[in-house]
């Protein structure tokens, strides 16, 4: 079967909602992180666009940590578990995330 752009539009947004759930409460169990890297091997998503997906992920939730124009100490946690859980590179996160991270 031909992947088509409708196909690719709802395997990401499924991709985006299970991060969004497991990230939800701060903690991400071992079922979760499977589940998570099951979801990736059988997803059906390049690669190139899971790490794009995780980053925008990632830049996203940096923007609603900010939202009211700080970044707490539970909030930089719970980013840097995103970044470690998700693998995502540091150099590959815009400069303010990094140096959020880095603080």
């Amino acid at each position: 079967m031909v992947e088509t752009s409708d196909d690719t539009g709802g395997l990401e947004a499924r991709f985006t909602r299970m991060l969004e759930q497991i990230f939800e409460d701060g903690v991400i169990t071992e079922e979760e992180r499977m589940a998570l890297w099951t979801s990736v091997a059988l997803g059906g998503l390049e690669a190139a666009r899971v790490d794009t997906l995780l980053i925008d992920f990632v830049m996203a939730q940096f923007a609603r940590f900010r939202a009211d124009g700080w970044l707490s100490h539970d909030e930089r946690g719970r980013l840097r578990l995103m970044v470690d859980v998700l693998g995502v590179a540091a150099g590959h996160l815009p400069e303010e995330i990094r140096r959020a991270l880095e603080a």
